[in-house]
């Protein structure tokens, strides 16, 4: 039986890290990494000294923490958002993983470059242990061949465009902590943001696409968009990266609201700030939009599911989004559930390494 795991879980802007055998011997959490106001706790209490500014410093402090309690490290688990269209489970991480991984970036270039740097720290960090993935996208590998395929030429399919989904962790913890679930539509809203439809503890369909920039708006990445706003840009002169990095990093909350992409800012802006107030209504408006369209894709409709930072304690934006939904639908029961990815890799890594 593994002792201690190290679960290690990189998003869009924050670093989570829990070290646990029967109880969590450390929580470690930094927040808005990559602004000027990065921020960091250790079990749950808010640190003042200065936050380490990227996730490399952040694992060099966890390892410092973990050394100052005395808990060696008997495996650690990393949070993997694209696991393309083989991983249907965890993997141990090794050399052939690793390129298979750097082969997939073009996939998610928000997130891969970051779990591999991620990865690569740890092992060198805690060498000796193993180190599993787990994927993002393995909740999904069943998705229905409805949901999978997309509406492109036979030859692009055939090069692999199809859904392969996200949030994957976040979904599993939510059947965990509730297996009676039923039918359900689950909006994971944060700094990366989807909606799921979820049946029987399996994945129906999701927003999220070929990419983590699918689906609906997202603190900076554009969510679906026409085609010819891609093409006309272009047209125009935009280089391919310029664009990616434009729809990426520029879009979404941020490109409405002049660079702002917190949920918490906007909210308290948005009374005197006409961009923020705008922002979210087109926020709340499409996530309301992919609720009811996931709802149809279930046998029935038992629960509303928010999870993520923001669904989780943004009690005004939740409201608007169920009034706009009850507007014109019954609603089901509402929940909202914490995201324990950290629990779940946890879980995956033990029966992964005994199994």
């Amino acid at each position: 039986m593994t002792d201690v795991v190290l679960a290690v879980n990189p998003g869009s802007s924050s670093l989570k890290v829990v070290a646990q055998d029967e109880a969590p011997r450390l929580r470690v959490q930094v927040e808005r990494l990559g602004t000027p106001s990065v921020a960091w706790s250790v079990d749950g209490r808010k640190v003042e000294q200065p936050a380490p500014k990227d996730v490399a410093g952040a694992l060099v402090a966890v390892r410092d923490l973990l050394r100052d309690r005395q808990v060696v490290v008997d495996a650690v688990a990393h949070r993997v958002v694209h696991g393309g269209p083989h991983h249907a489970g965890p993997a141990r991480v090794d050399a052939d993983l690793l390129a298979e991984l750097r082969a997939l970036v073009p996939l998610a270039p928000l997130h891969l470059p970051t779990d591999l740097l991620v990865i690569e720290t740890a092992r060198e960090l805690w060498p000796g242990v193993p180190h599993v993935a787990c994927f993002d996208t393995a909740f999904h590998h069943g998705l229905p061949d409805e949901a999978r395929r997309l509406p492109v030429a036979q030859r692009l399919a055939d090069a692999g465009m199809r859904r392969y989904g996200f949030h994957g962790l976040s979904l599993q913890s939510v059947v965990d902590a509730h297996p009676h679930l039923g039918a359900a539509v689950v909006a994971h809203l944060g700094a990366g943001c989807s909606v799921s439809a979820v049946q029987d503890g399996r994945s129906r369909h999701t927003t999220m696409s070929l990419t983590p920039t699918g689906g609906v708006p997202s603190a900076t990445r554009s969510g679906d968009l026409d085609p010819e706003v891609v093409l006309q840009s272009l047209e125009s002169g935009l280089r391919p990266a310029d664009l990616r990095d434009l729809l990426e990093h520029q879009s979404g909350l941020a490109g409405i609201a002049a660079g702002r992409s917190d949920v918490r800012d906007l909210l308290a802006a948005r009374q005197a700030d006409p961009a923020a107030d705008l922002a979210l209504r087109v926020f709340t408006r499409s996530v309301a939009m992919a609720i009811a369209g996931c709802a149809v894709t279930l046998d029935r409709w038992d629960a509303l599911v928010f999870t993520g930072g923001v669904g989780e304690h943004a009690t005004e934006l939740r409201a608007k989004i169920c009034a706009r939904l009850a507007a014109s639908l019954r609603l089901p029961s509402v929940l909202v559930v914490r995201a324990d990815e950290e629990g779940v890799m946890d879980r995956q890594a033990r029966l992964f390494i005994t199994a």
